[in-house]
């Protein structure tokens, strides 16, 4: 049986996963780049999950990219869940 779980916990698919990020963002307009660096996000961690907090920005692309972001990051984390057999609640 494939083992999604251990396959995407492993350094390798991390690794290329965090590379295919890194290469589209060198893609992007160095003004999208510059205000994405001025973004603080924080992940607070806890004893069984986590809080993300991304900062604002007052550059409109880059506050359309992290709503798209977000949406996705949500909508992965979830179905994800959920195909393993969790029940999801999302709460906006």
């Amino acid at each position: 049986m494939f083992d999604f779980m251990q396959m995407a916990n492993t350094p390798q698919s991390q690794e290329m996963l965090f590379r295919l990020m890194s290469q589209q963002m060198g893609q992007a307009p160095p003004d999208v780049r510059e205000a994405i660096s001025r973004v603080e996000v924080i992940v607070k961690r806890n004893e069984r999950g986590f809080e993300l907090r991304i900062g604002s920005s007052d550059h409109e692309r880059v506050e359309s990219m992290v709503r798209e972001l977000v949406d996705s990051w949500i909508n992965l984390l979830s179905r994800g869940f959920q195909a393993v057999g969790y029940r999801v609640k999302i709460y906006e």
